[in-house]
Order: C-alpha cells, then structure tokens, then sequence
C-alpha cells in the first residue's frame, strides 16, 4: 500500500486497491444509470428510480473519498453533485402520481436515510457550503417530514429563518444523546455530553442501521465500507463552539472538518426559537 495513501487515510479500514476499485465502481454505475436515463426518456415513470440510485452513489461516493483522505475543498465542490443528483431525484417524484409519491429521504425509517439527511446539512456547513443548505432543506420542505425533528430543526436554524421550535425527534438512540448537548447550558456540560455521544454514536448503529459493521467484509476488489462518520457531531460542535479535545481522538469523529469550519466563525441562530 503506498505510504503517501496510509498517512492520509481517516480511517484504518480503508485499503488503496479497494478504495480505487470502488471508485471506478460508482463512477462506472453511475454512467450506466445515465444511459439507461437516456434510453427510458419516453418512460419518466420510473425514472425517480434511477436517479435516486445515482443520488445514493455520489453521497456514497463522497464519504469514501472523505475517508481515503481526499483534500477538504475537492470535497467541498463535490458536495454540490452529490445535491444537484437527489435535486433531479426530488424533481421526477414531483411527477408522480400522489399515490405513489415518497419524499426523498424518510427519516423515520430506515435510520440509514436520518444519518445521510442530517450528514448532508452537516458536511455543507462544515465545508461552509452554506449555499447549499436551503437546497438540502427544500429536498424535505413540504413533506411530512419537515419541521418534525428536534436536531435538523436546530442546525437549520442557523441558516435559514424561521425556522420552528420543535420538542421530538425520530431516533432516541443514539440522537437522544446529542439532545442533551443542546439542552446542556455550562460549556463544560456540553463538551461531556458530546463526549459521550460521539463515543456511542457506532455502537449504537449496531442491529439498526444497514452500513453498520461494513468494513468486515471488505475485500480488495470490493467493499461496501465507505466510512463511519457522526458528521452531525462535528457541525453541532462547531456551531456551538465546543471545546473538542475531550473526544478530538475517537474514530468516528472527523477533527479536520470542525478545525476547516473554523477557519471562519460559527454564524449565529435566525431565530430566537434556535441554540
């Protein structure tokens, strides 16, 4: 493996040969569903099908390269693809029938979609992507999933206006946790509290969530590991100013987004129903 991959990587469990072979993967299947777009142009019926497929893949193919050590402002222009794809998925639902409609993330269940939502708005403001955000939201606004959860309401606050104050969320475990972040007033009291989270955030994903324990199959050739990432933990700590050095260290926690983040300061919440 070379030596200039090693030292870059986030994460121990990616290897180089997987990481290129899964890249070629998506890049791959991505023109595939492209050309098959093409092809069923007179069919739009199921169109939102394959463009949530490709959706899917540029999120995927994000994390991994998050994970294989890819510079933070490649990233951050990459991160525009990966919406303008569930962008195009949200446009063919809107040209469904009502009974067959489905928003674009349901975040109620599977908790995989909750975690790729909330990560979405995250990495967009860590990567201070800001102008991404309301587009991120308008993939929610309007379904029965807006302003339903605590802890998406609470990171949109500090972008858009208006935003409601909202006492549930969908997932107790592990999110419950990160509400007591937000809950805890002493500087002191939040670093513990988000300790604690970060520390939970993976094992609490076990039996729960489908890209729990990937990196035990992964093979050279293939892998369905991209990474294990608490994205939202690094923008609630970089918007609440979180001293970090208590949990800087864990796995799941990426420490070099909240120190690009805070090349600039945190903004301050639009409504008084915020932080």
């Amino acid at each position: 493996m070379n030596a200039n991959f090693l030292s870059l990587r986030r994460q121990p469990y990616i290897d180089e040969q997987s990481f290129a072979n899964m890249l070629a993967a998506y890049r791959r299947n991505d023109e595939l569903a492209e050309e098959k777009l093409t092809e069923r142009k007179d069919k739009p019926g199921g169109q939102h099908v394959l463009l949530g497929y490709i959706a899917a893949g540029r999120w995927r193919e994000f994390q991994l390269r998050y994970t294989a050590g890819d510079p933070l402002h490649e990233l951050a222009a990459f991160l525009a693809k990966v919406v303008q794809a569930y962008e195009r998925e949200a446009e063919a639902k809107d040209e469904l029938p009502e009974e067959e409609y489905s928003a674009v993330f349901t975040l109620d269940d599977p908790i995989d979609e909750y975690v790729d939502y909330i990560g979405i708005i995250s990495v967009a403001a860590l990567l201070h992507r800001e102008d991404l955000i309301p587009r991120v939201f308008a993939l929610m606004a309007g379904t029965d999933y807006d302003e339903t959860d605590l802890l998406i309401e609470e990171l949109l606050n500090f972008y858009l206006p208006d935003r409601p104050v909202v006492d549930g969320w969908y997932w107790e475990k592990p999110y419950g946790m990160l509400v007591d972040v937000i809950d805890s007033e002493a500087p002191a009291a939040k670093a513990e509290a988000m300790k604690r989270y970060v520390a939970r955030w993976y094992p609490s994903m076990r039996g729960r969530a489908h890209f729990w324990g990937k990196h035990e199959n992964a093979t050279p050739k293939y892998s369905d590991y991209v990474g294990y990432w608490a994205f939202c933990a690094a923008a609630f700590t970089y918007l609440y100013d979180i001293d970090d050095s208590g949990y800087r260290d864990e796995l799941v926690y990426p420490k070099d987004l909240v120190d690009y983040a805070r090349k600039s300061p945190p903004p301050s919440p639009k409504s008084a129903g915020g932080a």
